[in-house]
């Protein structure tokens, strides 16, 4: 499905910002950019830091700067990534089971990365003894986001 084309979040998307340590730093890397200017803040363990700052961003902001992080993760520089990918998903479920319908708005806009990185673990080097079963947590985002 294709992605709607989306505004950057202004001081109104970013209401509460100062509240949080961690989105106050988010806040200072990402506002006013657009998705192609954050990629960089992605990879290994700073996607480890960004998915934290996700979690407990406000919603408007999280809505528009959680595809930068999906866009990373469908680019070379993600391959052999197992530190990218597994905060990936862990974040959209703990995301959505923290503030609910914030993933399950955009779900079906994150559906193909979603599968994408549940069925290509292996190509992020993420042993399931480690990192766990990608397509269980993508499945557990399912049952979240699509209530039956």
């Amino acid at each position: 499905m294709r992605k709607r084309k989306r505004k950057i979040p202004g001081p109104i998307e970013w209401s509460g910002y100062k509240d949080d340590l961690d989105v106050w730093h988010a806040h200072k890397l990402f506002f006013g950019k657009p998705m192609s200017d954050v990629q960089h803040f992605f990879g290994g363990t700073q996607s480890i830091e960004r998915a934290d700052e996700l979690l407990f961003m406000p919603r408007q902001a999280f809505q528009y700067y959680v595809f930068a992080f999906a866009d990373f993760l469908l680019s070379d520089k993600a391959i052999g990534d197992p530190d990218s990918a597994s905060p990936f998903l862990r974040l959209l479920v703990a995301r959505e089971e923290r503030d609910s319908g914030s993933v399950a708005q955009i779900y079906s806009e994150l559906l193909s990365t979603i599968e994408y990185v549940a069925s290509h673990q292996s190509t992020y080097e993420a042993d399931r003894n480690i990192y766990g079963n990608f397509e269980e947590l993508a499945e557990k985002l399912h049952n979240l986001c699509v209530p039956r």
